[in-house]
């Protein structure tokens, strides 16, 4: 019998392998082995899927996806425009948001400000901290390269493409300065907040909100690659792409139009609970000018800890070589409201459905968008046809503007004949959603006229 190291250690060169799910065939000892948990046994389709991209995510875009919730959640605990200024204060802060204390006590009282302090998933103690679904395990660890602790976000049943997600259990500090001009307002607003919500730090009460998950470029791109489905149509649409995301997502995905600064991009939704607890509460600082009150300020802090997804793994069957994808560059972190959106809140008539329901979010100094890229060769044509005849094409197709789940219906204008949404009136603070609905019944009995079939 031949004691060999070689027999005794038949998978010696993969011993210090980091090969993070990397499926080679050749090996079979379970534990050098990597399909992250479809085999098989576990789908009748028999796929062997494996690791094909990998990639970080954007955690600037969610700190200012939940800056912007939990900014929300405390103007919404006073009655409607208590504030007349209400913004962060963060030097990663989008630049039309960024502001000193200097120019903050320039601005119209009374005011809101928040500045978000950040502690990542792992640095200290928190829900589920040392747990199998927060923690990456070394290889001292028979859990090591098992990954079982993420998350499945997207399945391709016909082609096998499959999205996985490593948890994060991220937490927030929240500095807020409510300021007023006499300290008979702060007394008073210092009493209601009192009333409305627990402040001494030792009670948490939830959030229930959707939060935006940012899927980085290249991640798609891969994805796009292996499902042999392009982004991006000839005419730049990409209707049919997300259509093909959301067949086969766990969460809803939606597409963000490029605009200024910001790029096209794709986001996933997922409901969560954010956790909080106020603490630190304190109204006794007053400053004063020549005996004057001239600013009276409420402080306290907002703990918050919620889920997100910290890393993607892109896994298909016999993939080519594994792709690392860099983390989204974002030099400035940009609160975006997470507008939630449930069609069932969104009345039609007979016969109109909702085509697309993109997010706008424009930059500093910006009044248009084209939103050509959400309406497709069909629409396009049908659009031509109508301008060409002098129709209105209203007729078939509506667009509408929402913003923190309330419909608008001025302050904007299509301009069909440039594909562009104009605003006449635009908050640069707020993320809009473009609601873009199609009467299919009056373009069917247009298409049967024109056809002679009825």
């Amino acid at each position: 019998m031949d004691n060999s190291y070689s027999n005794m250690h038949p998978n010696k060169s993969n011993v210090n392998n980091f090969n993070e799910g990397i499926t080679n065939r050749d090996i079979h000892t379970p534990g050098m082995t990597y399909q992250h948990g479809v085999s098989y046994e576990e789908h009748a389709h028999g796929y062997d899927i494996s690791l094909a991209c990998q990639s970080g995510t954007d955690i600037a875009h969610t700190i200012g996806n939940v800056t912007a919730i939990v900014l929300q959640f405390i103007l919404d605990q006073f009655p409607s425009n208590t504030f007349a200024t209400a913004m962060p204060s963060t030097k990663i802060a989008h630049r039309q948001l960024r502001h000193t204390p200097k120019q903050i006590r320039t601005q119209p009282y009374p005011i809101c400000v928040v500045n978000p302090r950040i502690s990542l998933s792992g640095l200290d103690n928190r829900l589920a901290s040392g747990s199998f679904a927060t923690t990456t395990w070394g290889n001292m660890s028979n859990r090591f390269q098992n990954r079982s602790e993420m998350e499945k976000l997207f399945f391709d049943k016909q082609k096998g493409i499959q999205w996985l997600g490593k948890l994060n259990r991220v937490v927030m500090n929240f500095d807020f300065v409510l300021s007023f001009r006499s300290m008979t307002e702060q007394i008073r607003w210092a009493s209601y907040l009192i009333n409305k919500l627990p402040t001494d730090g030792g009670h948490y009460f939830d959030i229930d909100t959707a939060l935006e998950l940012a899927i980085p470029d290249g991640f798609l791109e891969e994805t796009a690659r292996y499902a042999d489905i392009p982004i991006k149509g000839p005419d730049g649409d990409v209707s049919r792409f997300i259509d093909y995301l959301n067949m086969n997502s766990v969460f809803p995905i939606s597409y963000r139009f490029s605009s200024g600064r910001h790029k096209d991009a794709f986001y996933s939704y997922y409901m969560t609970s954010l956790m909080c607890r106020i603490s630190d509460l304190n109204y006794s600082n007053i400053t004063k000018m020549s005996q004057v009150e001239t600013d009276c300020p409420i402080t306290f802090t907002m703990y918050c800890e919620f889920n997100t997804i910290g890393l993607f793994d892109l896994c298909v069957p016999n993939p080519g070589p594994v792709r690392l994808i860099t983390p989204t560059d974002s030099s400035v972190t940009i609160p975006i409201f997470s507008d939630t959106f449930n069609e069932k809140d969104f009345p039609l008539l007979y016969g109109w459905k909702i085509h697309a329901k993109p997010i706008v979010k424009m930059d500093w100094g910006e009044t248009e968008v084209n939103i050509n890229s959400c309406l497709g060769t069909t629409l396009n044509e049908l659009i031509d046809f109508h301008l060409k005849n002098n129709l209105k094409v209203e007729l078939f197709l509506s667009v509408k503007l929402r913003e923190n789940r309330c419909l608008i219906n001025d302050g904007y204008y299509v301009d069909w004949q440039r594909r562009t949404l104009v605003f006449t009136n635009i908050n640069y603070t707020k993320t809009y959603r473009l609601i873009v609905a199609v009467n299919h019944l009056y373009i069917n009995d247009m298409l049967l006229s024109m056809y002679g079939k009825k």
